[in-house]
């Protein structure tokens, strides 16, 4: 009776049934398997020796890819624990960073700055609630390339407030030939949380928005001047805030 090395190898990591302990081979009971194959094998019809090299060396690499996998998941843990430490020096700065969420509060907007790469024929700022629905649309007219800065008026397109909350705002721009731009945005806030969401550290503004660490572009302590406490234009809520 021949038993391969190799198949049994292979069905002990695919089986689902069987406990952790039993569904793992270490080197002992490899050799344990190996040795009941050659007393068990057909006199006549002997393993090669080439076909035991390469059992071997199979059981080999499939042993040395778990403990590379195994590594691998510790590095990740550790690399995750050192960013969310790292992440704790942030708490109470005040941050600019990529971004599209606005945060309402009764009659109060948080602004949106959002940067034209040239001249916008067209453009429309749509405001969507945290379930994706359309809640405003927001026509800014013709402007300039340059950095901008968008506040809502907090009124959907019913001409009702929307409710307190966070909502996000996408700008759909064409330039002078009518093709579609891209436009990139950035949010501003206190850094007042820090999470970790699939590997990535995610900071949680005082109002709720959050915000990547890898997105941050600019960092001030409380109280300072420069981008973080205030972004934009100043002058262009009024514009932006026309219907």
């Amino acid at each position: 009776m021949y038993i391969d090395a190799t198949t049994y190898l292979n069905s002990s990591y695919d089986s689902t049934t069987a406990t952790e302990s039993s569904s793992e081979l270490d080197q002992q009971d490899f050799l344990t398997l190996l040795l009941a194959q050659l007393e068990n094998q057909d006199p006549l019809n002997p393993v090669e020796d080439t076909e035991m090299i390469s059992e071997l060396a199979q059981f080999s690499q499939v042993e040395q890819l778990s403990s590379l996998n195994e590594t691998v998941e510790n590095l990740a843990e550790q690399m995750s624990f050192i960013g969310v430490n790292s992440a704790v020096n942030y708490l109470g700065m005040e941050v600019t960073a990529a971004g599209d969420a606005i945060a309402k509060s009764g009659d109060d907007c948080t602004p949106v700055t959002y940067n034209l790469s040239e001249d916008a024929s067209a453009l429309t700022a749509h405001i969507y609630d945290e379930d994706g629905d359309l809640v405003a649309s927001v026509d800014l007219s013709v402007l300039s390339e340059g950095e901008h800065e968008f506040v809502w008026d907090g009124e959907t397109y019913t001409g009702k407030d929307a409710p307190d909350g966070t909502y996000y705002v996408a700008f759909e721009a064409y330039d002078e030939d009518g093709d579609a731009m891209s436009v990139s945005t950035e949010v501003a806030g206190t850094i007042t949380g820090i999470t970790t969401v699939d590997g990535s550290t995610v900071f949680t503004l005082g109002d709720g928005r959050t915000v990547s660490m890898t997105g941050i572009t600019s960092i001030n302590y409380p109280g300072e001047s420069g981008e973080s406490g205030e972004s934009g234009e100043s002058g262009e809520s009024g514009e932006s805030n026309e219907s």
